[in-house]
């Protein structure tokens, strides 16, 4: 036993891991302080600001990189059979290698049109790789923590990422405003300081992987590690309709990010640390103070409650963006995005742990795998769509011509979100309000 949940009401998780856990904690946490270094500079807020001012990215292109890491989220359900009754550190280490190697593809890209190619290509190969990561990652912290404390470690875990990131894209921001050509050096420094966390993961254990690989194993060869998309999503009613609402909440949210990219960066005319600070520094920088709460609170109630209570602030931030669109206000703007990144940073928690509450312990990958694809699904449509109502378009064949509609997609954000708010509350109430205890 790793400890009891009365064991933790003094919040020390870590004190009451396994010391062979504790030891993996301890790694895990120098890969958090230093691999974010190099994959902060691939977030599709920081590329799309180099893109836009740098490389004078064309919209459609700025779309592509925000929807980069849904485009790698598609490709959870394939990272899944891949990981199935194989060990997991390795693989991750391999996905976090191949990840630096698109850092230093950035830093070597040539000028002009095709430097925003291969700044535009780099960013999706990196989110492929991090959707592995991300995936195969769930299973190990399912096996190495338990459900009372496992928000709280990945918590712990995320604070240092998103700690890490503030201060990379910080930095980053005042170099390019020095002179933009120094973001060759700054990529070439993050994939450096990135290996050495790479190095460190290398050296975590998995508790019972053994077991739980023959578990997969005996589960493909029954057909319920591999089983169907839809058919997982057939039998489980309370998970699709969880996923139902997720879709429609995340549509709501990925719309807006390259509109809000091209709004601050080309429209107003900010500086790169300006729009570096509301597309990336503001989010970071909040969850890095609201996590630890979060956790608290995740680790208590269902996933389902959760999600419930988040979004109801999520449309008050939403419409004050609205606002600060409208007005052309970067200060309205900055106000509305602390008020969204309360609740996304809680929401990267539940979208790591989330399905852990519906998940049967041998199909821990495939509930996962069901999560991050609709990920992917959504975020590969809802940034070009967003862009499009945005901006409008020309005539195309059939298509009509339309006149963009401006900050208004942001009003139509929010009626997405009240849509996803009023379906969780009415989810919670037919689940019991302790989660699945794993």
């Amino acid at each position: 036993m790793q400890g009891s949940p009365d064991d933790t009401r003094a919040g020390n998780a870590a004190a009451v891991l396994l010391p062979d856990v504790e030891r993996s904690f301890r790694r895990e946490r120098v890969t958090e302080l230093t691999l974010p270094v190099a994959t902060s500079l691939m977030e599709g807020g920081f590329v799309a600001v180099v893109a836009a001012k740098t490389f004078q990215a064309e919209p459609w292109m700025l779309a592509v990189i925000s929807a980069s890491s849904m485009f790698g989220n598609l490709s959870s359900y394939f990272w899944n059979r891949v990981g199935a009754a194989r060990p997991k550190i390795p693989l991750i280490v391999l996905l976090q290698s191949a990840v630096l190697l698109c850092v230093i593809a950035v830093a070597l890209s040539p000028e002009g049109r095709s430097g925003a190619w291969v700044l535009m290509l780099s960013a999706i190969a990196c989110r492929l790789l991090i959707a592995g990561i991300i995936t195969t990652r769930s299973v190990a912290w399912s096996l190495n923590y338990q459900r009372h404390l496992r928000a709280r470690i990945a918590g712990r875990l995320q604070v240092l990422s998103s700690l890490m990131t503030v201060i990379a894209t910080s930095i980053g921001g005042l170099l390019m405003d020095a002179h933009p050509e120094n973001f060759r050096w700054l990529y070439i420094g993050g994939a450096i300081i990135g290996a050495v966390g790479v190095w460190s993961f290398s050296r975590v254990r998995v508790m019972g992987e053994k077991r739980h690989r023959v578990l997969e194993r005996r589960g493909s060869t029954e057909g319920t590690q591999t089983a169907g998309f839809f058919s997982i999503l057939r039998r489980d009613r309370h998970y699709a309709r969880y996923q139902l609402h997720q879709f429609t909440s995340g549509v709501a949210a990925m719309m807006l990010e390259p509109a809000l990219v091209y709004l601050v960066s080309r429209q107003i005319g900010a500086s790169y640390l300006v729009s570096i600070g509301i597309t990336m520094i503001i989010p970071f920088l909040v969850t890095l103070l609201t996590l630890p709460w979060w956790a608290r609170y995740l680790d208590r109630v269902h996933v389902a409650e959760y999600r419930a209570r988040q979004n109801s602030l999520w449309v008050i931030g939403i419409l004050i963006t609205f606002f600060g669109a409208w007005q052309l206000s970067l200060v309205w703007l900055a106000i509305g995005r602390v008020v969204t990144s309360i609740v996304n940073g809680g929401g990267s928690l539940a979208w790591q742990l989330g399905h852990n509450d519906f998940a049967p312990r041998d199909q821990l990958s495939a509930y996962m795998g069901i999560h991050v694809t609709l990920t992917g699904v959504r975020g590969a449509m809802a940034p070009f769509a967003g862009m499009a109502l945005y901006l409008g378009w020309d005539a195309t064949g059939p298509l009509p011509a339309m006149e963009g509609i401006g900050a208004w997609l942001f009003l139509i954000s929010a009626v997405l979100a009240v849509s996803a708010w009023r379906g969780f509350a009415r989810l919670r109430k037919e689940l019991p309000r302790k989660p699945r205890g794993l």
